[in-house]
């Protein structure tokens, strides 16, 4: 993603929420099926991405993201909104129609 991020997020035809996470992170990995199921329920509505930071320094370093898991939602490769740590399902999928 540090060599694609502008390609991908800027030219999306629809908002794209970006999940930063880390293969050793627990709190990613319990975020990580709730994040599944927001892309599955709103596939017409948004991209879903996840990036593994330890991959992507750059792109991390780019946005302060300083703790996992960080969620980012972008439209037009600008951030709409934030949110770092663990949440369930439900408050994604209001935070996601709160901002889109």
């Amino acid at each position: 993603m540090d060599d694609n991020f502008e390609e991908f997020v800027n030219k999306a035809a629809k908002p794209v929420l970006l999940d930063v996470y880390t293969s050793w992170c627990p709190p990613c990995k319990m975020l990580s099926p709730a994040i599944e199921k927001v892309a599955e329920d709103y596939a017409d509505k948004i991209i879903v991405a996840k990036m593994d930071l330890d991959a992507c320094p750059k792109t991390g370093d780019r946005f302060g993201v300083d703790r996992i898991p960080t969620v980012m939602l972008f439209r037009g490769g600008e951030v709409l909104g934030t949110f770092i740590g663990f949440k369930p399902e439900e408050d994604i999928k209001a935070w996601v129609d709160s901002l889109i």
